[in-house]
């Protein structure tokens, strides 16, 4: 095994593998079903009689320490430990209601003929990147596996689960050994007729003997469903097409000869010519159905075999995993056979080496081959992800980590009721348990007080009748990168204004120069000397714009004068809050409906000062805005929040937005952008319009809608890059963590009467 991936198997013979993720196949509307089978076809007829190739399906039981580790929270110093240990228990509860300690992994292993392993080396390559394009063409994420993957792979089906892998390629040049040397067991023992030993362990390889006239597509789905250790492997040979010809018009001579003879047997008794045995009959339709598929379909001929290799601590282990296998099979009309006294080759070509050592084999076309589609469902286990909750199909855990995506911006849509919030607030804990970002929250309904509250966060309740101030022309020096910092914000006090004079009609553009004026004579003084001067307030603005001489200056003075020195004077005053804790809520539910917008447009600022400052530490601000709909309902505001969106992920942020309002999203094209550009989605219960729309926009079939029809509380669909996968989150109620997520009005009225009783 070179490093490069490369695998000289026998001597002239060379393999590469290639990793491929799932799709979702089996939750796919009818045509996309025969889009992906269609484009499988064609991926089949891309190999020529001169490429072997194997497809690799193999379930791996990973170790129960191995799983716990990267599934449980790790204790911090600090002084989260009791909501650790409380999510802990939940994680470890809801892993047993899964296949979660099952690991599904699928490969493609090709080979050719070469000189040598230079010569290998640009077939291999050229092969290598039809494949990739090929899996693309289908949706799966791909990866190249080096030489050490496929090392680690061989390892882990040969040795115990707790053994790793212990070789660097400089071991080779200090001994006589090769790889293969280091990923063989203490021993292997083929002397039983159809059992092996190999190590600690037993093993068995077992082949498909017998097919059914009509197969299903879910016969490798349901087989890799089983929760074992096993590998299923196919090896496929494509027959050349002059050669199939010949073969099966020799077969067709020889049926009709036999045809014949039966026909004169028949003269000869007195019986009718045309009865002949239903077997010869049934054998030459077939035989010219076939013959007609290669000549008129698109069809080439396979050969194929089809290998089940299982292991086992004991026998009685390795019995029960066979009688599974073998269930499933019957369950399918299909029969499987023991490789009696084969099973030393059977297990080499199990193996992720891409060579058949047993000559089974089955004769098969394109569509025939295809029928053996190893696509199920798509799995999100990330290792170090968060938790989202359990696959709709599976049950297993979900676990991701967003960062992982090229743009981690999200949405969470659903009705009312739907379980949208308790959602936003399982994220937030989880970036509060599992890391050490800071997470910023604009809450329009008071939702998420007790969270943070229970949290030690920071709740700033934003209101005419509180004592907190928030300067909307606070601005720091990292308030933009490549840009002109006043010119970023010149954009924000534009946003402002619109919102606050602007009316049905918007702002003219001679009034639009005024203000982009008059905020930078207003930053004039603080920019010249910033000990001197401080940050300038919405007052020094104000007043700026009446020395202004045109006659539009003096009438948007005047409309601004209402937030100025009126009684919606709220952000008219210097900052007076400390936001440095990590979790900070801003609880804008009592400005009321009038400055509710321009609330969450001045706290978005204030967000954004944050980011900046935490970008130069680098550290990572997650945002959480409810009730965004109402950013979009103008035009500046929704190009203000379009901008963030497009500058979080350089900047370190991790912006989503929260709506029950979806029809009221859809208006605004921003918004429709800013949905299908972004590669997290959390899509609970919706509305028939919503769904038909967001359907529309997303790709979404028929049958994945079916999770956000008539969807209980906690259920939905996960959009996170390329994958949709349905999930189920119900979160215990019986825990501290649940009572200061929950927004059911009856649960927390009982916990607050419930806490002052203990006070008392």
């Amino acid at each position: 095994m070179f490093e490069d991936g490369i695998c000289e198997v026998v001597e002239g013979y060379y393999t590469k593998t290639i990793k491929f993720s799932d799709i979702n196949y089996q939750i796919a509307r009818r045509d996309e079903k025969e889009n992906i089978f269609s484009k499988y076809c064609q991926f089949l007829n891309y190999f020529d009689a001169s490429i072997p190739f194997q497809i690799t399906i193999n379930n791996r039981v990973i170790n129960r320490d191995d799983f716990r580790d990267q599934m449980l929270l790790k204790n911090k110093e600090d002084n989260l430990k009791d909501f650790r240990d409380e999510y802990n228990v939940m994680l470890y509860e809801k892993s047993r209601e899964g296949h979660n300690s099952v690991i599904r992994e699928k490969y493609i292993t090709f080979g050719t003929m070469a000189k040598d392993y230079e010569a290998s080396k640009p077939l291999l390559s050229r092969l290598s990147m039809d494949i990739l394009n090929n899996f693309k063409s289908l949706g799966c994420d791909t990866e190249e596996l080096s030489g050490i993957q496929r090392l680690e792979i061989l390892h882990g089906i040969l040795n115990k689960d707790t053994d790793k892998l212990n070789f660097e390629y400089d071991y080779l040049v200090r001994s006589d050994l090769k790889t293969k040397d280091f990923i063989a067991p203490d021993s292997f023992d083929f002397r039983n007729k159809s059992t092996f030993e190999f190590g600690e362990k037993i093993g068995r390889v077992m082949y498909l003997k017998d097919l059914p006239p009509e197969l299903s597509d879910k016969l490798l789905s349901e087989l890799s469903d089983i929760p074992v250790n096993m590998t299923i492997t196919l090896h496929i040979n494509s027959v050349e097409q002059d050669k199939a010809f010949d073969l099966v018009k020799q077969k067709i001579s020889f049926m009709e000869q036999q045809k014949i003879d039966e026909q004169k047997k028949a003269q000869k008794s007195g019986y009718d010519s045309d009865m002949i045995p239903y077997e010869l009959k049934y054998s030459l339709a077939e035989a010219e159905e076939l013959l007609d598929d290669l000549q008129n379909k698109n069809q080439r001929m396979f050969k194929a075999t089809i290998l089940i290799f299982t292991s086992a601590n004991s026998d009685e282990e390795l019995d029960e995993n066979v009688y599974q296998i073998l269930s499933t099979a019957r369950k399918n009309n299909c029969k499987i056979g023991y490789l009696d006294y084969l099973q030393e080759e059977g297990l080499n070509s199990t193996l992720l080496l891409g060579h058949n050592f047993v000559e089974i084999q089955r004769t098969l076309t394109t569509a025939s081959t295809a029928i053996f589609i190893p696509f199920t469902t798509q799995e999100l286990f990330q290792k170090g992800g968060m938790y989202y909750g359990l696959n709709a199909l599976s049950r297993n855990l979900i676990f991701f980590d967003r960062k992982t995506l090229k743009n981690a911006n999200g949405f969470i849509l659903g009705t009312p009721g739907s379980g949208k919030s308790f959602t936003a607030k399982r994220e937030m804990v989880n970036v509060l348990l599992n890391t050490d970002d800071e997470v910023m929250i604009i809450d329009p309904e008071s939702e998420y007080s007790y969270l943070v509250e229970g949290f030690g966060g920071e709740v700033i309740n934003v209101s005419s009748a509180s004592n907190v101030n928030i300067n909307p022309l606070d601005i720091t020096m990292n308030y933009a990168d490549d840009e002109d910092p006043l010119s970023l914000k010149a954009e924000f006090i534009l946003s402002l204004c619109e919102l606050l004079i602007g009316g049905r009609n918007g702002i003219t553009a001679s009034e639009k120069t005024i203000i982009d004026r008059a905020v930078r004579l207003t930053y004039a003084p603080h920019f010249s000397n910033p000990k001197k001067y401080p940050v300038p307030t919405l007052v020094d603005f104000y007043e700026v714009l009446k020395k202004q001489p045109e006659q539009e200056a003096e009438a948007i003075a005047l409309s601004l004068e209402l937030y100025v020195k009126g009684s919606l004077g709220v952000f008219a005053k210097p900052t007076n809050i400390d936001i440095n804790n990590r979790l900070v809520c801003f609880d804008i539910r009592d400005l009321g409906k009038q400055l509710r917008t321009m609330g969450m447009l001045i706290v978005l600022d204030q967000i954004w000062n944050r980011i900046t400052q935490n970008r130069a530490i680098g550290k990572r601000t997650w945002i959480y805005m409810d009730e965004i709909y109402l950013l979009f309902q103008n035009e500046y505001s929704a190009n203000f929040l379009f901008e963030l969106y497009k500058r979080a992920r350089k900047w370190g942020a991790i912006p989503t937005g929260i709506t029950q309002n979806v029809e009221d999203l859809l208006i605004s094209d921003l918004a429709r952008r800013m949905l299908s550009n972004s590669d997290f989605i959390i899509m609970m219960n919706q509305a028939t319009t919503d769904r038909l729309e967001l359907a529309q926009l997303l790709n979404i079939s028929n049958e994945q809608l079916g999770y956000v029809t008539n969807a209980n509380e906690g259920q939905g669909l996960l959009f996170s890059g390329n994958s949709i996968i349905p999930f189920i989150d119900k979160f215990p109620t019986n825990t501290n963590l649940y009572r200061m997520m929950t927004t059911k009005p009856d649960e927390i009225r009982l916990d607050k009467d419930e806490s002052y009783e203990k006070a008392l």
